[in-house]
């Protein structure tokens, strides 16, 4: 079935509705119940095969529209909501139900796979400054490259950043994964890790922050102008060419 034919063509991503609310929302519309509903035979059979629950994810969110595409990834749940985790996983994780593994290891895992380290990097460059997305196919395995890759630097809010994320998905660094029992930097690097590959409220926050610089920028920017042009009119003023006045005195021979 068509996408053009889905009641979800004009949804747009605000914020809200939990990630079992966006998966309600997918299967009582027929178009995304349908491309859903191969996901969920390929990741929830018995036994599982991990490869065609990953590729079925990624067929899932690469046919439909980027606009539901931001619906239903950009979705959270709270904690205790063990209904929504489990919609989340499904949407999301592309896995049969694995346990959580270190996040540097599924990384690694990636950077091991040709297919998965180019979105990877894709992704890297499309979210990051150039020095900060820099990284070697050497650097992705090693803890020096993803510290670099800080989350408050992420341009979440461009388009272009949210594509690349979207495309990540369905590969072995959205399968769920834990830092328990890591310490120091090994536990700094693998929340940073996961806070990049697992929490979508980033995208909502920067693109907050990025409202705000601009808003703070107008502010500043606008009354230094207005400044500007009155100094630039009185300096005009006053340097303009005033003819001599005639002199009160004769001169006598």
């Amino acid at each position: 079935m068509d996408w053009k034919s889905s009641s979800l063509m004009d949804s747009a991503y605000d914020g809200a509705g939990s990630c079992f609310d966006q998966m309600s929302v997918c299967v009582s519309d027929a178009v995304c119940n349908k491309h859903l509903a191969s996901v969920l035979q390929a990741c929830m059979a018995d036994p599982c095969d991990r490869v065609l629950c990953q590729r079925a994810t990624r067929r899932f969110y690469s046919s439909m529209p980027p606009n539901v595409a931001d619906v239903l990834v950009m979705c959270e749940c709270a904690d205790s909501d063990q209904s929504c985790l489990l919609a989340k996983t499904t949407l999301h994780s592309g896995a049969c139900g694995d346990e959580a593994r270190i996040c540097q290891d599924t990384v690694k895992q990636c950077v091991d796979d040709r297919n998965c380290r180019d979105l990877l990097k894709v992704f890297q460059a499309k979210c990051w400054r150039l020095e900060d997305a820099e990284c070697g196919d050497g650097d992705l395995r090693s803890d020096e490259c993803f510290p670099n890759l800080d989350p408050a630097h992420m341009f979440g809010a461009d388009p272009e950043c949210k594509t690349a994320f979207v495309a990540t998905l369905g590969t072995v660094v959205h399968c769920p994964c834990s830092c328990e029992g890591l310490h120091t930097d090994d536990l700094k690097t693998c929340n940073m890790i996961h806070d990049v590959l697992h929490n979508r409220s980033l995208f909502n926050y920067l693109l907050y922050v990025f409202a705000t610089v601009l808003l703070v920028g107008v502010v500043v920017v606008m009354p230094l102008a207005v400044v500007s042009r009155i100094w630039m009119l009185r300096r005009r003023d006053k340097t303009k060419f005033h003819h001599p006045q005639k002199s009160s005195f004769t001169v006598t021979l």
